[in-house]
């Protein structure tokens, strides 16, 4: 409880501190004169910063989810979500207010890790070494973490370590997206260094967060060397390990589990908790359905030989959800699957609800003919969906949204060593533990699961793709995956189809290419297209190159523009 009164006195402080600058109030929080001086206060700061992983958009979701669904091939939303639904029907701009709370969240992020990095030695009398380097470091990560999401989203950023208390000073040039990769990365190296193995605090910031990260931005620029020795460091270190079950990893009974590594956390009664249930849930539970996977997500899970569908002789488009990799029914809910207690069926003409023994319900509002939106793919997101909630009618869940864990370690590896042309039985290892755990056997069961032997190079990188589409859906990579594999501008300017609707004719199988596109060209009669002008985002626009970085946002520009400064915009004519 103690605990928990420190982050509500926190929370209240932190908010105090914002002063009333315009956009750039996120670079600075005003510094006491007598604060940082003793482990208290330094504790009451670090989870300020803590605190900034918190990051909720549309419908309370984490912003990540509404990058996966709003602006990527794998899902759909209905208005509302971080501006990424503008993203993804090319509607969006300079003015989109989403793109201007994720700059803003994540300077704030950013000061106060710079308020607590520079202040902290105030307390050197009174605090260990040992702990004010600590808290140093730990704070040195999430500022990276927060860092990371800037380049990679909008390229060239301002960049700093000091704290801004004038406003003039915070009018900052745009740096290379490299140099501040550089900074990083050997913030990350030297944290590594310094941060203790294992903690005994839940969500805390150790030595495998830094190194995970470390994989993962080096992953992200191309850095493939550096992002293998990382992911190597946190395999050898040996704290981690997959959970057994995939599907639970993302339900209440998989919080704590030896894969995670960082997590948004929630906890019920202490802020603002997200709204799965009500965003992702079935309408027969009240819920609203606004955030859906795609008929591409389904077809992109492999059938149980290890082939795309399009080339398995086990895959039937009559029974399409037979002979799949069980990650499609575990992070999916698909028709005639049980959920809650009732058979989901999202069939337009499918006008009752059934419960699971066959009795009849009542009306199913699952149906887009009873209930307008209704599943408009034919499909829900069961990944992060509460069931709980759900029977209890409750739009919430304090479910831990998980940022970082072991699965992503095992895929860095392998795809940077595949990048590398450095293919061993390690980069099999890897692979192989991920997908044995999705068939729930051992690595070594290779006669239970698809286990990966090919040591070709091209083979490969087509596989990865496939496996971190489906084994990330719906946690917030996919945006970024296909921007530096550059296949956005095939992937995106799409129509989102959706299911089969007449499973006992169907015959055509889609083309799913090298880079694990989903072409419908010439079969699209096999599928549902609803194209209610309601749904916007179902038809998917992408600028190339514009596209592939969102825009600075106009507010920043105008801001800097008024106090006798500039800042460039990304190219594309916003």
């Amino acid at each position: 409880m103690k605990k928990f009164i420190y982050f509500i006195v926190a929370l209240f402080m932190i908010s105090a501190c914002d002063s009333d600058l315009l956009d750039l109030e996120s670079l600075t929080e005003p510094t006491d004169a007598t604060f940082f001086s003793n482990e208290e206060e330094l504790d009451l700061a670090l989870t300020g910063v803590y605190n900034s992983l918190i990051w909720l958009g549309g419908y309370n979701l984490p912003v990540q989810v509404n990058m996966d669904n709003g602006a990527t091939d794998i899902g759909l939303v209905r208005g509302g979500f971080s501006s990424f639904d503008e993203l993804g029907a090319g509607s969006h701009s300079a003015n989109s207010g989403g793109f201007l709370n994720i700059y803003t969240h994540m300077y704030r992020g950013i000061g106060r890790a710079n308020n607590l990095i520079n202040n902290l030695d105030r307390a050197a009398e009174v605090v260990s070494a040992e702990r004010l380097n600590q808290i140093k470091y730990e704070a040195m990560v999430l500022r990276a973490y927060f860092y990371h999401y800037l380049v990679f989203l909008f390229g060239d950023v301002p960049y700093t370590e000091t704290v801004i208390a004038n406003p003039l000073d915070a009018l900052l040039p745009r740096v290379d997206k490299e140099q501040i990769i550089d900074n990083l990365m050997a913030d990350l190296q030297e944290a590594a260094q310094n941060l203790p193995a294992n903690v005994e605090e839940s969500n805390r910031v150790f030595r495998d967060v830094a190194l995970t990260l470390h994989s993962r931005i080096a992953l992200y620029a191309g850095r493939y060397g550096e992002a293998a020795t990382s992911a190597q460091a946190v395999i050898n270190g040996g704290n981690l390990n997959l959970h057994p079950n995939y599907e639970e990893l993302f339900t209440p009974q998989g919080e704590g589990s030896a894969e995670a590594i960082l997590a948004m956390p929630f906890r019920d009664g202490f802020g603002t908790l997200p709204n799965f249930s009500v965003a992702q849930g079935s309408r027969n539970f009240g819920a609203y359905s606004v955030v859906v996977p795609t008929q591409s997500m389904i077809d992109s899970y492999e059938a149980t030989d290890g082939l795309p569908i399009d080339e398995s002789a086990v895959y039937d488009p009559k029974s399409p959800f037979e002979n799949r990799d069980p990650r499609l029914k575990a992070s999916i809910i698909t028709p005639q699957s049980e959920w809650g207690g009732i058979i989901f069926e999202s069939h337009p003409d499918s006008l009752e609800v059934r419960n699971v023994d066959g009795t009849i319900r009542g009306r199913n509002n699952d149906s887009r003919t009873v209930i307008w939106p209704a599943a408009f793919c034919g499909y829900l997101w069961k990944k992060y969906t509460n069931v709980e909630s759900q029977l209890q009618n409750r739009f919430w869940s304090d479910t831990d949204f998980t940022l970082m864990r072991y699965a992503e370690v095992l895929l860095n590896y392998a795809e940077s060593k595949i990048e590398l042309n450095e293919i061993d039985a390690s980069v099999h290892e890897a692979l192989n533990r991920v997908r044995a755990r999705a068939y729930g056997v051992p690595v070594e069961a290779t006669d239970s699961y698809p286990a990966v032997t090919s040591m070709d190079q091209s083979f490969l990188r087509s596989l990865i793709k496939r496996e971190r589409k489906v084994e990330f859906a719906n946690e917030g990579f996919r945006l970024f995956d296909i921007r530096r594999w550059n296949i956005a501008d095939k992937v995106m300017p799409v129509v989102l189809y959706g299911r089969i609707l007449d499973e006992a004719n169907a015959e055509h199988v889609p083309d799913i290419d090298e880079d694990g596109f989903v072409s419908y060209a010439g079969i699209e009669s096999q599928y549902d297209l609803n194209t209610d002008a309601r749904f916007p985002n179902a038809i998917r626009v992408f600028a190339n190159p514009r596209d592939y970085l969102l825009p600075i946002p106009q507010a920043e520009i105008d801001t800097y523009r008024a106090n006798g400064a500039s800042i460039t915009q990304n190219p594309g004519g916003y």
